[in-house]
C-alpha cells in the first residue's frame, strides 16, 4: 500500500513542475517589468537629486563672486565631475543662468536640465516627441550678496 502511495505522489509532482513552469513564464516578464520600472524611478530620482544640487551650487558661487554668471558655469562644472562622473556641457546637460545685475540683492536664477534615457520610451512613451529621454530640472535663486 505505502508503494502505491509513493508511486501516485511521483507522478502528481512531476506534473506540478509542468504548472510551475507555467507560472514562472507567465509571471517573470511582469517581474521583471517592474523591477526595471524601479530601477529607472532610481535613474531619475538620483538626476533630480543631482540637479537641485547642481543648481543650488551655482547659484550660490554665483552670489558670492564677482562674474556671476563664470562662478555659476563653473560650479556646475565642478559640481558634475566630483559627483556624476559622465556629465558634460553636450547635448543631455544644459543650464540657463539668468542674473538680473551684480549689485547687493540683485536676483540670480539657475537652472539645470539633465537628460535622462528612459527604458520603456517605446512602451510609455514620456515626451511629446517620442525621444527616449526625459529632461529634468532643478531651479534656485538667490539674491547677490554684498561683498566685503
Amino acid at each position: 500500500m505505502k508503494k502505491k502511495l509513493l508511486k501516485y505522489k511521483v507522478k502528481n509532482q512531476s506534473g506540478e513542475y509542468g504548472n510551475v513552469m507555467l507560472e514562472i513564464a507567465l509571471i517573470m516578464p511582469l517581474f521583471l517589468l517592474l523591477l526595471s520600472g524601479i530601477v529607472q524611478f532610481g535613474f531619475i530620482l538620483n538626476a533630480k537629486i543631482a540637479v537641485n544640487s547642481a543648481s543650488y551650487e551655482a547659484s550660490r558661487a554665483a552670489t558670492l563672486a564677482d562674474n556671476p554668471e563664470q562662478a555659476a558655469i563653473q560650479s556646475i562644472e565642478d559640481y558634475a565631475k566630483s559627483n556624476l562622473p559622465g556629465w558634460s556641457f553636450d547635448d543631455r546637460l544644459k543650464t540657463n543662468i539668468d542674473i538680473s545685475g551684480t549689485n547687493p540683492g540683485d536676483i540670480v536664477r539657475v537652472q539645470v536640465v539633465y537628460r535622462v534615457p528612459v527604458f520603456f520610451a517605446k512602451i510609455f512613451p514620456f515626451s511629446p516627441d517620442g525621444n527616449a529621454y526625459t529632461d529634468i530640472v532643478g531651479e534656485s535663486v538667490m539674491q547677490i550678496e554684498e561683498k566685503e
